[in-house]
């Protein structure tokens, strides 16, 4: 039977600090069926991109520098890529973004925007 989430089978790039993905999040991630690669920091995810890294979406922590922002919204926005920018529940993040937690409605909520039907928003 096909599975009716719209991330099954999806990867999703995560681009943050190693802590920022916690193990609660990933697994509630997982139990979606979606695939993830990373967390990778922002150097990392930089040249990963730049090398090809095969991913459907992906999510971003929003204390990342304002410079690795912009590169990243361009380099996504070119290519159709779907992201969003969250932060951890641990973390004195700024205001905005979606919250990365295990929370089912937090997971449904980015799935929603990555995947769901308006695929013109991207943050």
């Amino acid at each position: 039977m096909k599975s009716l989430s719209p991330v099954a089978g999806k990867t999703i790039l995560i681009i943050g600090e190693p802590g920022f993905l916690s193990d609660d999040a990933r697994q509630a991630l997982i139990t979606c069926q979606a695939s993830i690669a990373g967390p990778v920091v922002v150097s990392s995810a930089m040249e990963c991109l730049s090398e090809g890294l095969v991913f459907e979406a992906a999510i971003i922590d929003i204390r990342i520098s304002d410079q690795a922002m912009l590169w990243l919204n361009e380099w996504l926005e070119i290519r159709g890529i779907p992201f969003v920018f969250a932060h951890d529940q641990r973390s004195k993040a700024p205001p905005g973004g979606f919250n990365l937690s295990g929370r089912p409605a937090d997971i449904d909520a980015m799935i929603a925007a990555l995947f769901g039907p308006d695929l013109s928003y991207y943050h």
